[in-house]
């Protein structure tokens, strides 16, 4: 007799509706990260998507953003179906996202297997990542347990939460969920052989994925219950999705649940997360330099350049960080790169939209 846990169809559910203020002035409400040419070939979406190809059928791959970036999403990725392309209504974090990517989908593929990716991830060794994917999805499937990807971590990183693990094999045992930590409490995490980068990508069936939501959190899925059983019109999505507390998956579900296992990945994995993490992947000259564009470049040590339409000069400087675009330039020591948000913060609270 076939087993018909392997039979499930696997579903990617990709989250793309985040901004990546960190990447401004590139990144835009209507241009963001995931939008962007930032490393590899393509946009960091284009290169989520055909991390897929041939695993997962077109049609099973879904795409979640918002409204304002849903024409655009369909007009990059046409080898998926337009319907595919779910719009959520306005911006509550991770776990409305989910939610409503399960009332969608269960309607449209039930009994199957979701694994839930970020549009703006840079992945290395594809085939690595094909497998481990396969090992979580074997695991969801048969043990009927949520499966979170753990990243190992190559450095004390204060900026990540982490995942601490027991057990031994492919496929190990969540002990808990851990905060961003202090720098020291990362160096012990780091030693320890145990812990990993929460990268928040997910596999679970849809069945347990709408039992543990209905279990832990039960505010984020009844609206969403309410609108499917009213007729899902799409009219009325945002009325029922405005009734969605605003939390991270992580938050409201996977640090609640019992029996969530993790994969630790064998894949080079980086969230691209602002400009320094983006130099990684590019290679500086003999003075430390990283050029995109038309520069030149006097006495100038340890610094990037990405340049617009216009030529960039510099003499006698280091250790900057410098973005043209069209309206707006930006300069930054490379050691302060993470303030670019509080840039957008504050020409949000200037009005200034045509920045924005």
């Amino acid at each position: 007799m076939p087993d018909t846990k392997q039979q499930a169809p696997k579903i990617a559910v990709v989250m793309a509706g985040g901004r990546g203020t960190r990447f401004w002035p590139r990144s835009r409400s209507s241009r963001p990260k995931q939008f962007l040419s930032i490393v590899g070939e393509g946009t960091l979406l284009h290169q989520t998507v055909a991390r897929l190809d041939g695993h997962f059928r077109p049609e099973h791959i879904f795409v979640v953003t918002t409204a304002e970036l849903a024409e655009e999403t369909r007009r990059m990725l046409p080898e998926i179906p337009a319907a595919n392309v779910i719009v959520e209504p306005e911006g509550r974090n991770t776990a409305p996202c989910l939610a409503l990517a399960l009332v969608e989908i269960e309607r449209r593929v039930p009994g199957g297997v979701m694994v839930v990716l970020s549009a703006d991830h840079w992945i290395g060794d594809p085939d690595l990542f094909i497998e481990d994917v396969e090992t979580a999805v074997k695991h969801a499937a048969w043990e009927r347990e949520l499966v979170v990807f753990g990243i190992r971590p190559t450095y004390p990183e204060t900026g990540y939460g982490y995942i601490e693990a027991e057990g031994q094999g492919p496929v190990l045992r969540v002990k808990a969920f851990r905060e961003k930590p202090p720098m020291d409490q990362a160096i012990q995490y780091l030693a320890s052989g145990r812990h990993f980068w929460n990268a928040g990508l997910f596999v679970w069936t849809l069945q347990d994925f709408r039992a543990e939501l209905t279990r832990h959190a039960p505010a984020v899925l009844a609206p969403l219950d309410a609108w499917v059983a009213a007729g899902a019109d799409p009219e009325s999505l945002a009325e029922a999705y405005g009734q969605l507390p605003e939390v991270a998956i992580d938050v409201a579900l996977m640090e609640k649940a019992e029996g969530v296992a993790v994969v630790p990945t064998r894949f080079r994995w980086s969230d691209v997360g602002s400009w320094p993490a983006a130099l990684e992947f590019h290679e500086p000259d003999a003075d430390g330099n990283v050029v995109k564009g038309e520069a030149i470049l006097l006495e100038t040590r340890d610094s990037a350049f990405f340049g617009g339409k216009r030529l960039i000069a510099a003499s006698g400087v280091s250790d900057l960080i410098v973005v043209d675009d069209e309206d707006a330039l930006l300069i930054c020591h490379r050691d302060k790169a993470q303030s670019v948000k509080k840039i957008v913060e504050r020409l949000k609270a200037e009005g200034r939209e045509d920045l924005l």
